[in-house]
């Protein structure tokens, strides 16, 4: 099977490395092209890019994917199928190119969490289980029929960070045993089911700002939705500080004398925050600009008391 891949995110790197050493062959990865970056402007490729010069496969570096010239030149690889893994929504002229279609791998048991944050949006909600989804590429974002999909199981203390790579390892095979399917002329693709439509909008930096008047397990839900990356947000003392780990103290207390956001129990290695329902422990932080601190490091070098305030 001659493939085209398209991908933005080293989320892809396992699905990468699998397909190097399969049977088939990658004609070359659609990504963006290099940024410039520094005083300088100097320009950077991004990690794809990287990734492909390291184990040999071309790279196709494009910005905007309805350039007609753009289009002639996947035309002239002449390709089985293009595979899209944590890319952008391709322009329907580029979806008849490849003689057998298009497809993704998406990080949700589709038709849950449709868009770009589904993994995030997943650990937002305080889902106990998600999973991964290959499916045929319509126009319409993430809609097409369904070919294979795979269940997984979050952890209790999982964040952003580690369940993406775990997915995307679990990704890789589930993306090949399809590919092997569609070379077989095996598939047998399953229209979602509109009943069970979810959305995962892309995060936003303004989405990214923690509410202290939810309560502390939502919180606690949101900062590992976020973490490490974008962060969940808050201010102290007009400074822009994220957090990246928590610890539920109590799901329904709440202090009488204080409000949602104000710190409630402080020593060396310990710092509470009163939330809309319940109290909430901050394991770990950063400041902008500054490493990230376990919180006795942080405390070590940044005043609190108790009845301070963490948002506006």
């Amino acid at each position: 099977m001659n493939i085209i891949f398209m991908t933005n995110s080293d989320f892809s790197f396992p699905c990468l490395d699998l397909l190097i050493k399969s049977n088939h062959n990658i004609l070359g990865v659609v990504t963006n092209p290099p940024q410039k970056m520094g005083r300088k402007k100097k320009q950077i490729n991004n990690a794809i890019t990287l990734k492909c010069d390291e184990i040999g496969v071309r790279t196709i570096t494009q910005q905007d994917l309805n350039d007609v010239t753009f289009e002639n030149e996947l035309k002239k690889y002449d390709a089985d199928l293009l595979v899209v893994v944590a890319y952008r929504i391709l322009p329907k002229n580029l979806l008849t190119i490849p003689k057998l279609g298009c497809i993704n791998l998406h990080g949700s048991l589709l038709p849950a969490y449709r868009g770009a944050a589904p993994i995030q949006w997943s650990l937002i909600n305080g889902d106990k289980q998600t999973g991964l989804t290959t499916f045929l590429i319509e126009p319409k974002v993430d809609t097409g029929a369904i070919i294979k999909q795979k269940r997984i199981k979050i952890l209790e203390n999982e964040n952003y960070g580690s369940l993406k790579n775990r997915m995307a390892i679990e990704g890789a095979p589930l993306l090949l045993d399809t590919i092997n399917l569609i070379t077989d002329g095996k598939i047998l693709p399953i229209q979602q089911d509109e009943n069970f439509v979810s959305k995962a909008p892309k995060i936003t930096k303004k989405m990214t700002f923690i509410n202290w008047n939810s309560s502390s397990i939502d919180i606690y839900n949101f900062i590992r939705g976020l973490s490490p990356s974008p962060g969940a947000q808050s201010k102290v003392f007009d400074k822009i500080i994220k957090i990246q780990e928590t610890q539920i103290v109590d799901t329904n207390i709440n202090k009488i004398s204080f409000n949602p956001g104000q710190v409630v129990d402080i020593s060396k290695s310990k710092l509470c925050i009163q939330t809309g329902n319940g109290i909430l422990s901050i394991i770990r932080l950063q400041l902008a600009g500054k490493k990230s601190l376990d919180i006795k490091s942080f405390l070590n070098g940044y005043s609190l008391k108790i009845g301070d305030y963490f948002g506006p």
